[in-house]
């Protein structure tokens, strides 16, 4: 067990390389089917094209051109995603299914792939359909002449329920109105049978869904790839191309569609702003109109200016009025009529006043030298009277002017310092206005410009996204890729012929050489016999026409190994046996019996296994009613039962007829005294015995031998078997007992090979595994 136990952990390259060896038919056999299945792979594969164009988006930022900086950090990222996006939603299908003629496809109906014939159809097909359910359902036509054809609407190939039309002929059923005709792809020699299908919208959306892909190429130059798969080259390039120019032209529409937006938003807030731009100009004009001013600080400092005039003037005035007061008043005293101020009187009013004092000190002068009776001083009084009567009368006008004229100040002062009240709220009101004016004004003005710039953008507008490289047709499929295939094919063949014989390494049980045989078991190893390179189908014996072979020379080193376990001087009985049959059991017996033959010594072979013989067979002699069971049933004698053989000193005896007791006849005298006799003739007696795995036969000779030989059979034997081999040596206490390897295998470090000796090998499979030998 303990050397069991080793053999699992090292890996045994001499196995690895039998197995191999072994297994090689199958490694063969996996490569040609994985190679096959990539074969019909390729073969039976539709090939896929792909169909690509590269676009490149200018991103321009709306926010930028009006000198906003832009808020998002990465605004390419999410222009080219929102771009993506558009190009893949069903939106944008629906514009592509409008432009692109898609409702119906035509195609040639083979036995396992069908072709679509785009726009190559020998027939194409005008409908009007009436019942829903032909939508994506095969509808069969074939072509029988370039008159008419039949059709089949059932969804089979069947032409059972064909209906035979011509061409050009309008046909009118319950589910559609159809009319078929040539094209002029159509081939009188070409093929013959055909189907279309009536794709609907959710089919020809699915389609393009499954089909197209869109991705980035470069986030900072800004492309993106349109790719299109498709089995028709040219189908895959139209399809990118109408992708292409519909998605250039929606952008420009949708730009075209933004500005218009943007103008229109425009008129309708100029029109806001010129409506209450209006509105302050009349208050401008109704407030300049009402205050005869636009200017109401100057109006305030003029008022101000007149206020102050108004009091200055009422200050004269009353300065007047108090000069007149004071004149009356003192009218009535002579001296104190010069002292009056008569400085804001008129000079009328003075020149009264002095030519009224000049009589009355003319008066006091007369006064002097005449009386107060006498015609000059009466007549003095009378014109001093008559004077003051008419200052008096002055004065009094003079002063009734006066207050008028101080009413009339009063009044406008008091109009004026209203006018002062009222005019900072104005003027407050009015730069209230006008600063809003200004505003609108000014507001009006940039969308004003704003809605010229936008009406130039619209006029001259062009797209930003260009077309970088064009959709090209396909000429090389996307899929199946042929050398990727078949490279798996060869790879796949590889891995699983390692995983073949990786798996019968490990499940291998079976013993392949010397070498585990060693670890195996303690007995002692006599020798090896290789396998021979000529297919035998029965036991044979070969050493008497090939006595150069490998074979040959490997029993002669175990006749001579043999030869130092025996005394040579000894009369000596070898049993040959093995677990169970077929491991070459009867093959070394007859052979390695001739081997010593050969040396000059009498050799007897007896087949003990009376169950089935097959000694006889090696010696190409009929089976004998004669031999040891007859012998030990006393029927016949030695002399009679003992056969001759090509080699000289070489004799066999049969197994006999088959005894119903072969275990009772080893066991009674009768074979003990049988193995006397042989001694008195022969030098070597060979039992070949029963496989002692599967009777005891085998086991009670081997107590007659001096030697016992335990045959095991390279890539035959299992491991297992060794167990009763062990068995033998401990439990049954054959010390005597050793083994030989049959079969073994002619390369390795330690196995036979070809070129030394003359064996050559025969036919053609030996022939390869000779040269495969050699050239390992």
């Amino acid at each position: 067990m303990e050397k069991q136990g080793k053999t699992i952990e090292t890996i045994d390259f001499e196995k690895v390389y039998a197995v191999f060896k072994k297994s090689i038919i199958w490694v063969i056999l996996i490569f040609l089917l994985t190679n096959s299945i990539a074969y019909l792979y390729v073969r039976w594969t539709k090939p896929l094209f792909e169909s690509q164009s590269e676009l490149k988006i200018d991103v321009k930022s709306e926010a930028s051109e009006l000198g906003i900086a832009g808020i998002n950090e990465s605004p390419n990222i999410n222009m080219i995603s929102g771009e993506i996006e558009l190009l893949k939603s069903r939106l944008f299908f629906n514009k592509v299914i409008d432009a692109v003629d898609l409702n119906i496809s035509y195609y040639t109906a083979g036995n396992v792939l069908v072709d679509e014939k785009f726009k190559t159809s020998p027939f194409i097909v005008s409908y009007k359909l009436l019942n829903p359910s032909l939508y994506d359902r095969r509808i069969y036509i074939t072509i029988l002449n370039d008159k008419v054809y039949n059709i089949n609407f059932s969804g089979s190939e069947d032409n059972d329920n064909a209906v035979e039309y011509r061409f050009g002929e309008k046909v009118v059923t319950s589910q559609i109105e159809f009319t078929v005709y040539l094209t002029k792809n159509y081939e009188p020699n070409g093929d013959k049978n055909f189907f279309f299908t009536l794709n609907s919208e959710e089919a020809q959306i699915a389609y393009i869904a499954s089909h197209l892909t869109v991705e980035p190429l470069n986030f900072n130059a800004n492309t993106i790839k349109v790719a299109f798969r498709d089995y028709n080259p040219y189908k895959a390039r139209d399809l990118v191309n109408a992708i292409d120019t519909l998605y250039l032209n929606y952008t420009e529409q949708e730009k075209n569609l933004e500005n218009s937006q943007k103008i229109n938003w425009l008129n309708q807030e100029l029109k806001e702003i010129e409506a209450q731009l209006e509105g302050y100009e009349d208050f401008f004009e109704n407030f300049t109109i009402q205050n005869r001013t636009n200017n109401l600080d100057e109006d305030l400092r003029k008022t101000v200016t007149a206020i102050n005039e108004i009091d200055s003037q009422r200050y004269h005035v009353s300065k007047k009025i108090q000069a007149a007061e004071n004149l009356l008043s003192s009218l009535g005293s002579e001296d104190d009529i010069i002292s009056a101020n008569l400085y804001y009187l008129p000079d009328y009013v003075t020149q009264s006043l002095k030519e009224l004092q000049e009589n009355i000190k003319l008066r006091k002068k007369v006064n002097l030298s005449y009386s107060e009776n006498t015609f000059a001083v009466k007549r003095l009084d009378k014109e001093i009277d008559q004077a003051t009567a008419e200052l008096k009368q002055q004065i009094n006008t003079l002063q009734e002017g006066y207050f008028k004229d101080r009413v009339s100040l009063n009044k406008r002062k008091n109009e004026l310092e209203a006018s002062f009240v009222r005019l900072p709220g104005k003027s407050t009101e009015y730069k209230k206005n006008q600063r809003f004016f200004s505003l609108y004004e000014e507001f009006y003005l940039s969308l004003m410009q704003s809605k010229a710039q936008f009406q130039i953008a619209q006029a001259g507008t062009t797209t930003d996204f260009k077309i970088l490289s064009p959709a090209t047709t396909p000429w090389m499929p996307i899929s199946p890729n042929k050398v990727i295939i078949q490279g798996i094919g060869m790879v796949a063949g590889l891995i699983l012929s390692l995983l073949f014989v990786g798996g019968r390494y490990l499940l291998h049980n079976k013993i392949n050489g010397i070498a585990e045989l060693e670890k195996l078991t303690s007995a002692p190893i006599l020798g090896s016999v290789p396998k021979s390179q000529e297919r035998i189908s029965e036991t044979q014996l070969t050493i008497n026409r090939r006595p150069k072979s490998a074979v040959s020379e490997a029993l002669r080193t175990i006749r001579t190994n043999i030869e130092f376990i025996i005394p040579n001087d000894k009369k000596k009985i070898i049993s040959i046996t093995s677990t169970i049959s077929g491991e070459g059991k009867t093959f070394i017996s007859v052979n390695l019996s001739g081997i010593i033959a050969l040396s000059k010594k009498k050799v007897v072979v007896l087949d003990l296994d009376m169950r089935k013989p097959r000694v006889h067979t090696a010696f190409s002699t009929p089976e004998s009613p004669k031999g040891v069971s007859t012998i030990l049933i006393q029927r016949h004698t030695l002399e009679e039962c003992i056969q001759k053989t090509e080699i000289e000193n070489l004799d066999f005896i049969s197994a006999g007829p088959t005894p119903p007791n072969p275990s009772e006849l080893l066991l009674n005298g009768e074979f003990d005294q049988l193995l006397e006799d042989l001694k008195k003739i022969y030098d070597i007696i060979i039992l070949d015995t029963p496989p002692v795995g599967l009777v005891t036969d085998g086991v009670l000779a081997m107590k007659k031998a001096d030697l016992a030989l335990y045959i095991v059979r390279s890539n035959y034997s299992k491991k297992i078997f060794l167990n009763t081999l062990n068995k033998l040596r401990e439990v049954n206490n054959f010390k005597n007992l050793a083994v030989i390897l049959n079969a073994a295998s002619i390369v390795g470090a330690k196995s036979y090979g070809y070129g030394y000796y003359e064996e050559k090998p025969k036919g053609l499979i030996n022939k390869i595994r000779y040269a495969f030998v050699r050239g390992v």
